[in-house]
Parts: C-alpha cells; sequence; structure tokens
C-alpha cells in the first residue's frame, strides 16, 4: 500500500507494534519558504524514533526532550524552538526564524480516538478520498478525521469540539483556497492537514522516459504502475521505482483500472500506434482525469483523427493532452519527465496549464 507523505511516520508506528509514542507535528515554520506542514517526528516508547520534522541540531533535540517528557505525562504540549542559520537551513527555510511544534502522546493498542482518525486517513487517501485532521490547539489532545460527506472518525475531546472541528473542516474541504494550517474558528485554534489522495499514475510504455517517471513521482507518494507487455524489458533495473510493473497487455489494465476524477491519471510514453490507440480509447472513454500522449502536434493531430473515426465524441478527445507535458523547453527524456510530473500537479491542484 502507498502512504500519504504526511502519514509516512504514522504508518511506521503502526509497523512498530508498539504500544505507544509522542508525535511531534511541525504547526508553522517562518523565516523563509516553509517546509510541509503536517511533517512528523515520532518517539516510540522504549524504541528509538522515527520520522522527521527536518530540523536540525538543537530544534531537534529538544522537540526530542519534550516527546520523551510527554510519553511520561500524557500532557500535550505546544513549543516554539527559535532557529539558527544552520538550523533553518536543515529545515529548508531561507534564513533564521522559528518553527512551532505540537508533541502530543497516541496510544497505538486498544480503541484510541487519535489512532481511528489516522487509520482513517491513511483509508481514505488510498482509496482516492481528500479530507481533513484536525488536532485542537487548547489542550484536549486527540485528532478528529472529517470527510468530504460529513462522516468522522476519532474526537477531538468533547461533542460541541466535535462538532466545530466537522464544520471547519466541511469548511476547508468544499473551498477552493483551503490548505493546511494553523486555524482559529469560534475562540478555538485549530491545526488542519487537508491530505489529498494517494494519486495513481499508469504509465504505458517502458522506455527512459518512463524509469525517470517512476524515480520521479514515487517519492511524492505517488503509485507509478508501469504497463508493457514485454516482460524481459519491465524486468530490467532502471525501472526499480515503479510501485508495480505490469507485463500485460496495456489496455485491457487501463480499462480496469480507469473511473473518473478520483481514478488514475495516464500517461503514454509508448510512441506506437499499435499500443497507444487502445489505450486512449479505454483512457478517454473511461473518463481518467488526465490522459496525456508523447509526440509531436502533427502526429497528436494524427491521433486525434483516428479516435474520431474510431467514434469518441470531440469532447473526450479534446482531453487527450499532446505535446504532452508543461511548455518549459524541456529537452531530454529527464527533463520532459519533469514536464509531466508539473503538469500533473497543475491538474490535480485545479490549476490552468502554462501556455
Amino acid at each position: 500500500m502507498s502512504v500519504h507523505p504526511a502519514l509516512a511516520a504514522w504508518m511506521t508506528l503502526r509497523a512498530s507494534a508498539a504500544p505507544r509514542a509522542a508525535l511531534v507535528t511541525l504547526l508553522r515554520a517562518d523565516g523563509g519558504s516553509a517546509r510541509t506542514l503536517g511533517t512528523h517526528l515520532a518517539l516510540i516508547d522504549g524504541g528509538g524514533a522515527v520520522g522527521s520534522v527536518t530540523v536540525g541540531g538543537c530544534a531537534d533535540g529538544q522537540a526530542l526532550r519534550v516527546a520523551a517528557e510527554v510519553l511520561v505525562t500524557g500532557d500535550s504540549r505546544q513549543l516554539t524552538v527559535p532557529l539558527s542559520e544552520e538550523d533553518a537551513l536543515a529545515l529548508g527555510l531561507g534564513c533564521a526564524g522559528q518553527v512551532d511544534l505540537l508533541v502530543e502522546r497516541v496510544s497505538l493498542v486498544g480503541d484510541n480516538p487519535s489512532a481511528r482518525a489516522f487509520d482513517g486517513a491513511l483509508a481514505a487517501t488510498n482509496a482516492g478520498e481528500r479530507v481533513a485532521l484536525l488536532a485542537p490547539l487548547n489542550g484536549a489532545g486527540g485528532r478528529l478525521l472529517v470527510r468530504g460527506d460529513g462522516r468522522t472518525e476519532g474526537t477531538a475531546g468533547d461533542a460541541a469540539r466535535d462538532a466545530a472541528g466537522t464544520a471547519l473542516g466541511l469548511q476547508l474541504l468544499r473551498g477552493s483556497a483551503g490548505a493546511s494550517g494553523v486555524r482559529e474558528q469560534d475562540g478555538e485554534r485549530w491545526f488542519v492537514e487537508l491530505l489529498e489522495p494517494v494519486r495513481t499514475l499508469l504509465i504505458v510504455g517502458a522506455t527512459e522516459i518512463a524509469a525517470t517517471l517512476c524515480a520521479l513521482v514515487v517519492p511524492l507518494g505517488w503509485r507509478a504502475v508501469l504497463l508493457d507487455p514485454r516482460d524481459d524489458v519491465l524486468a530490467q533495473p532502471r525501472f526499480a521505482a515503479a510501485s508495480e510493473r505490469i507485463p500485460s497487455i496495456p489496455s485491457a489494465i487501463v480499462s480496469e483500472r480507469v473511473a473518473g476524477a478520483g481514478g488514475p491519471a495516464v500517461v503514454v510514453v509508448a510512441h506506437d500506434y499499435r499500443v497507444e490507440l487502445p489505450v486512449l480509447r479505454a483512457a478517454l472513454r473511461g473518463g481518467a482525469p488526465y490522459v496525456g500522449m508523447l509526440g509531436s502536434r502533427k502526429r497528436g493531430a494524427t491521433v486525434r483523427a483516428m479516435l474520431l473515426e474510431d467514434g469518441l465524441t470531440a469532447e473526450e478527445v479534446a482531453r487527450l493532452r499532446n505535446p504532452i507535458g508543461l511548455s518549459i523547453g524541456a529537452e531530454g527524456p529527464a527533463e520532459i519527465a519533469v514536464s509531466i510530473v508539473a503538469e500533473l500537479i497543475a491538474t490535480w491542484r485545479g490549476r490552468p496549464a502554462a501556455a
């Protein structure tokens, strides 16, 4: 199972079989271009640390010292840690500043509300769902998972606070400008993580561009599924970064897996009409949210004409992205792969493609 980057430390905790841990969450960072909020570091009871909030030096040491205290007392703590120029560089900030951290004890056995919320977030993001994970910052502790349909898991302390957290989570999930961070509403402070679904990319054609794509997207928390009928080529070490390698007829796999807006994106880099046309028919008819094909504009026009002759509607054919990737002057397999990833990010974030 792929793991959302913001939940990777939690997944490691679950696999550790530890009874409890102290979880450190990055709430805020200033001093420049901030690192991803919601990054986690965990101190396992008797088992060392996992994950990272990328706060080096004295900041990291202070976070772990507080985590050790929280493991004993069970009382949630918030702390602000000043950063030297060296610490800020480790965090990815442009200059010295400070970070705000939340440290809380989480039980990994029994029916723990925070564990239910984190487990629910893992399952939801792997199922293609966008969710909000909220932590109250008033000392009550706990976590509340809010789904787009209003269902919740876990608790923020009591029924009234859960109702307020649910309303805030839904507001951010349904808005277009929502982002993770500290929020204030009705006198309460919350840390809200807006977690996007784990993205899946169906890559058709075991080529050099495909190999680079796999290496680029897997660290982003995406799944890279490589499709090619040549099992001997798929077995080559250069494709080892792929989440899954399927030696089968690509169009059959695409037909099975594409399903509307929450389904996988399809990137065709095979450059072979016999492979491309059946895959594109399946992807465009199946409603894949992104369908891109490698090739020139002239070749793309030929493919579009052939798809129309095959019975696809003009609206379906118009969704084909060709030339593939953002127009950044990319040259060579590695740069083309970067342009494709950039276009995928823009598509999934609802941003218009660059001209």
